[in-house]
């Protein structure tokens, strides 16, 4: 696995983020209270991984340093990971994972089920990303060598015609 550099990890900022227009919640592994309340939703947890292991069945699980949390990949979707399975890939890394909480046995988790869901952090890399500023956007001024000439002036409307009296054509003969 590659470490990331910063600046591609802010410019992608991952695939599997919330939907456009929405914020993107980031979250400690260690912060408990917090991602239990955020059962179902879809978040984004970092930390620094330690103690990964492999069931007997196949099931790889991803731990977290000083935290409940816990990444839970299923045997049924370790051939989506080709650099290896996520108990030793992503163990002793800080890493950043998208996905929705469960809670299982009271703890809080991620099924990780796609390699596009992990993000391996650079060791300076800061995360989360600060918050983006709302800054006005001021109109683009483009130099121009050849302006597009302006466009043609509609026709004018015919001068209307003043009204005819009718006296003129009906007069009466005498």
């Amino acid at each position: 696995m590659k470490i990331l550099p910063a600046a591609w990890l802010f410019s992608s900022l991952f695939l599997f983020s919330a939907a456009e227009g929405e914020d993107t919640l980031y979250l400690a592994a260690g912060d408990t209270e917090a991602l239990l309340a955020k059962e179902g939703q879809k978040v984004v947890v970092y930390g620094e991984t330690t103690g990964s292991k492999k069931s007997a069945s196949g099931t790889n699980f991803v731990n977290f340093k000083d935290a409940a949390f816990f990444l839970v990949t299923f045997k049924s979707d370790l051939g989506q990971f080709p650099e290896g399975e996520p108990s030793d890939a992503f163990e002793g890394k800080r890493i950043a994972v998208g996905g929705a909480i469960a809670i299982y046995q009271g703890k809080p988790q991620i099924k990780l089920t796609d390699p596009k869901q992990v993000t391996i952090l650079a060791p300076d890399a800061v995360f989360p990303p600060p918050a983006k500023m709302e800054v006005p956007a001021e109109p683009a001024k483009t130099k121009t060598e050849n302006p597009a000439p302006a466009p043609a002036a509609a026709p004018e409307t015919p001068k209307r015609k003043p009204p005819v009296d009718p006296a003129e054509y009906f007069k009466k003969k005498e």
